[in-house]
């Protein structure tokens, strides 16, 4: 297994404080809009100037891309640990990302308005290793892998279900509930965990 001797002192130092930042704009997130922060106001709260806030993230947005890669590695971690196929691994990606989602409301929230905007980039996932090794130290096998868009990892568990099958109209039933029932959670008030239950029950029992 590896240790923080396997990392450079400067990777993980880098690693903590993109850790860190990500830390401050839950907190700020509480009380605040994202859309309202500004990069002044993180970095102060992170305890680092807004040059050096800078050299982590090109943009307040890529904060979100950073807590969505997290997002997908942990999930890659739960499979790692406890592997589920087909419909029980679709199901579990919905309970992790409710989980989430009563954590952070407004950051997901915010999350699926930039991906509308365009604002950041769906597909490529990027944590360094330094920072897997810091949120995963015990799972060694996922510090040099590829981190897959939410979107390949429900088609390859899909494709567990059934191989012979395109998947593709089911891929976009559970991509428009991931996404939309975050917004009606946030708009509505209504429980993310409910919703998501009740659209997979439908989306599952009619498309697969």
């Amino acid at each position: 297994m590896l240790s923080v001797s396997d990392f450079g002192k400067r990777a993980l130092n880098k690693a903590q404080t993109r850790l860190k930042v990500l830390d401050a704009v839950y907190r700020l997130s509480k009380t605040s809009n994202f859309r309202d922060l500004k990069v002044k106001s993180i970095a102060e709260e992170t305890g680092i100037t807004e040059m050096t806030f800078f050299n982590y993230f090109q943009k307040k947005e890529e904060i979100l891309k950073y807590m969505m890669g997290i997002w997908a590695l942990d999930l890659m971690a739960l499979q790692h640990h406890n592997p589920l196929t087909g419909e029980a691994a679709i199901r579990r990606v919905f309970k992790h990302t409710a989980e989430q989602v009563k954590k952070h409301p407004r950051l997901m929230a915010n999350f699926v308005a930039s991906l509308l905007t365009s604002e950041i980039d769906p597909m490529a996932n990027v944590i360094e290793a330094a920072d897997r090794f810091l949120l995963h130290p015990d799972a060694p096998e996922l510090y040099e892998i590829k981190i897959p868009s939410g979107n390949e990892i429900l088609m390859q568990h899909l494709a567990e279900i059934d191989s012979t099958r395109d998947h593709t109209r089911t891929l976009l039933h559970l991509a428009s509930c991931f996404y939309g029932d975050v917004i009606l959670a946030d708009t509505a008030g209504l429980d993310i965990e409910m919703l998501y239950t009740n659209s997979l029950d439908l989306i599952l029992q009619n498309d697969t």
